[in-house]
C-alpha cells in the first residue's frame, strides 16, 4: 500500500502524482483521509450534510457470493463478523447550504456487529463512523484526475459543469473496509467558496420560476423605512398647504 502521508521526527510530507493544474486547496481536499466533511465544512464555514441517494445491502457467504439483505434486520446485523461480513453499495451527496458539493459512490464492507449497528441502524456516514469508533483508518489514494476517466461510472459523468475533479481511494480499519469514488461538483467552488454557494442558490431560484432582475432584493433597513415615512408625511403636508392656499385664492 502506497502512503501519500509520511513523517519523521523532523519533517512531514504529503506527496502524490498530482495533476499539474490543481490548486493548493484542491490538494488539501483530495488528501482528506476519511474526514472530507470536516475539511469542506471548515472551507465553507457551514455544516456539511450527507444525503443518501441509494443503498444496496448484502450478506457475503463463505463462497464469496452476495445475497441481498432486506433492512431492518437486527439478527443479521448483530451477527456481522469477519466470517459473515455485510456489504453495502451506496451513493451519497455531500451538501452545503442546500447545494451538492460532492457525490460519493462507495462499496463498504462491515466486519463487526458494533460497526454494522452504527452504520446500518444508527445511520452514521462513513467518515462519522470512523470518528465515532475513534479509529484512524489506513488510507490509500488510488487515482486523481480532472475530467472523464474509465474508472468514473456513467452516473457520475456530466455531474456539474466543466471538467470535474475526482478521486478514488480506499479506507480501512479493524472492522471496516471501503472503496470510494468522489466527484466534486465544480472546481469553481474551491476558488469562490461561499460566493459560489450563494450564486448557485440564486440560479436555482431562477430555475424554479422565482423573479430575478439582476439584483438581490433585500429587506429595507429601519433608517430607510423612517426616511420613506418622513418623505410621505412631508408630501402630505405640502399637499394640504397647497390646497389651503388655493381655497384662499378663490374666497
Amino acid at each position: 500500500m502506497s502512503k501519500i502521508y509520511t513523517f519523521s521526527p523532523e519533517s512531514t510530507s504529503v506527496s502524490f502524482s498530482w495533476p499539474k493544474t490543481l490548486t493548493g486547496i484542491e490538494r488539501v481536499a483530495l488528501s482528506a483521509q476519511g474526514d472530507l466533511q470536516r475539511v469542506l465544512s471548515a472551507f465553507f464555514a457551514r455544516p456539511i450534510v450527507v444525503a443518501l441517494i441509494y443503498s444496496h445491502t448484502f450478506t457475503k457467504r463463505s463462497d464469496g457470493t452476495l445475497v441481498p439483505l432486506a433492512l431492518p434486520n437486527s439478527p443479521v446485523i448483530a451477527s456481522a463478523s469477519h466470517e459473515s461480513p455485510i456489504v453495502q453499495n451506496r451513493q451519497v451527496h455531500l451538501q452545503c447550504g442546500g447545494k451538492v458539493v460532492c457525490t460519493a459512490t462507495s462499496t463498504v464492507k462491515i466486519l463487526s456487529a458494533e460497526s454494522a449497528h452504527l452504520f446500518l441502524e444508527e445511520k452514521y456516514g462513513i467518515g462519522q463512523l470512523f470518528s465515532k469508533l475513534e479509529i484512524k483508518p489506513s488510507f490509500e489514494l488510488l487515482n486523481v484526475s480532472v475530467g472523464g476517466h474509465e474508472d468514473a461510472p456513467a452516473v457520475e459523468k456530466g455531474f456539474g459543469r466543466g471538467p470535474q475533479l475526482w478521486r478514488k481511494y480506499r479506507l480501512a480499519g479493524p472492522d471496516i473496509e471501503c472503496e470510494i469514488l468522489e466527484v466534486f461538483t465544480s472546481r469553481d467552488m474551491f476558488v469562490r467558496g461561499q460566493a459560489w454557494l450563494d450564486e448557485q442558490q440564486r440560479k436555482d431560484e431562477v430555475a424554479a420560476g422565482a423573479p430575478f432582475y439582476g439584483l438581490r432584493l433585500r429587506r429595507p433597513s429601519t433608517s430607510a423605512l423612517l426616511c420613506i415615512v418622513l418623505v410621505c408625511l412631508l408630501s402630505f403636508e405640502l399637499f394640504v398647504y397647497s390646497v389651503g392656499r388655493s381655497r384662499c385664492a378663490f374666497a
